[in-house]
């Protein structure tokens, strides 16, 4: 009877010790991903077996990004090239006409909590085809985001389902925010440069392009007869019941800018800014701006943001000025678009039987509209303040 009753203790006492074990594995399993700043390998991660052609970056990378010189950081004007008639956004966030919706369009900051990573935490994995350089060049790129932003990118762990694959796949190009799963970012040979880097990393993060805003028209104007027609998608604008610019203006040095020959069919400019200025500006950063690194800030709520002062590289040394005052353009009644539709006309405009009614309905979009209709009312200047660079308008791009 006793040897009954120690019997039973025994196995209660086992059973107890199995269940104790298997809720304490449960709980680790609901917490949220770490938000541990490690940007390379340590003895204490437990990572999810590899495959043979996937890799992370070392502590040696990060220093060797430490030393790149300026040649691997401005890259010059090849992201539109490497991405053309495709453009840099693929996967789940690509561009695409809704059959009921011909006006379909895309967010410029995603704000859905589904579209997010978690913690500002984003894992990855990267193809062992990079050589040293290039592991330099994305090492350097993360640091950035490390430095200026909450955002981490960190070793995939055993744990993480949605995580990023960076390889050498087909150009330049990446989803936008978090896509599930496993989520391709290309960097392929001619994207391997800082400024490309971490254009694409902050799709990855989750921004569209800033010339894709839907208030864009009041910054730039797009010149539609001088864009390649298999791309017109790559000039869409946003929704603006879905977007959040983060109570940010218009930005010309924005990283996320294209220049103003992107997609060009011609040579000729695809995009001005209203500010004639600032047409040598848009695309030529190689840097964060001081609104991109706000914007990352606040979508992902990081706390204690310090903005330095904006910094810009003339064909003489850096020098600091003062930021643009962005402005509000006005086209006079008479010669403005008077449909929203003027994009998917555009090879109309000079048609025989068509080109009365498209200067009626798109002298914009057409190129019907002279200078001088233009008429620019300065705003307050925003109270920049932090680090910018940009290519040199004289050694970048050439404007007749």
């Amino acid at each position: 009877m006793r040897r009954n009753e120690l019997l039973n203790n025994y196995l209660s006492i086992f059973l107890i010790l199995t269940l104790s074990i298997l809720t304490v594995h449960a709980e680790k399993d609901l917490l949220p991903p770490s938000t541990s700043s490690e940007t390379f390998l340590t003895d204490e991660d437990f990572l999810r077996p590899l495959n043979d052609d996937e890799t992370f970056l070392t502590e040696k990378d990060f220093k060797n990004g430490e030393k790149l010189g300026e040649d691997h950081v401005a890259a010059g004007s090849i992201l539109w090239k490497q991405v053309y008639k495709k453009g840099d956004i693929r996967g789940k966030a690509a561009w695409k006409l809704d059959p009921k919706n011909s006006e379909s369009l895309r967010r410029n900051g995603v704000i859905t909590g589904t579209r997010k990573w978690p913690n500002g935490r984003i894992p990855y994995v990267i193809s062992n085809q990079y050589n040293d350089r290039e592991r330099a060049v994305l090492a350097r790129s993360f640091q950035a985001y490390h430095e200026k932003t909450c955002v981490r990118f960190v070793p995939r762990t055993a744990v993480d389902n949605d995580y990023l694959y960076i390889g050498k796949i087909d150009g330049c190009y990446s989803d936008v925010g978090r896509a599930g799963g496993r989520q391709e970012l290309s960097l392929d040979n001619g994207c391997l440069q800082y400024d490309t880097a971490i254009h694409e990393l902050m799709h990855s993060v989750g921004f569209y392009h800033e010339h894709e805003r839907w208030d864009r028209d009041e910054h730039i104007t797009i010149l539609w007869h001088n864009i390649d027609r298999e791309a017109y998608d790559q000039f869409g604008k946003v929704d603006l019941a879905e977007s959040s610019y983060y109570g940010q203006l218009y930005d010309y040095y924005s990283i996320m800018h294209y220049d103003s020959l992107a997609f060009s069919k011609n040579g000729f400019e695809t995009m001005v800014a209203k500010q004639p200025e600032m047409t040598a500006v848009i695309g030529a950063a190689i840097d964060f701006s001081p609104i991109d690194i706000l914007k990352m800030n606040l979508m992902y709520q990081c706390s204690d943001v310090k903005l330095p002062s904006v910094i810009v590289a003339s064909t003489g040394a850096p020098s600091v000025v003062p930021a643009p005052s962005p402005s509000i353009t006005v086209v006079e009644d008479d010669c403005r678009d008077r449909t929203n539709l003027c994009w998917r006309w555009i090879d109309r405009c000079k048609s025989f039987f068509f080109e009365q009614i498209m200067k009626e309905f798109c002298a914009l979009s057409c190129g019907y509209c002279t200078p001088k209709t233009l008429q620019t009312a300065k705003a307050s200047p925003p109270n920049y303040s932090n680090t910018m660079l940009t290519k040199s308008s004289t050694s970048y791009l050439q404007h007749g």
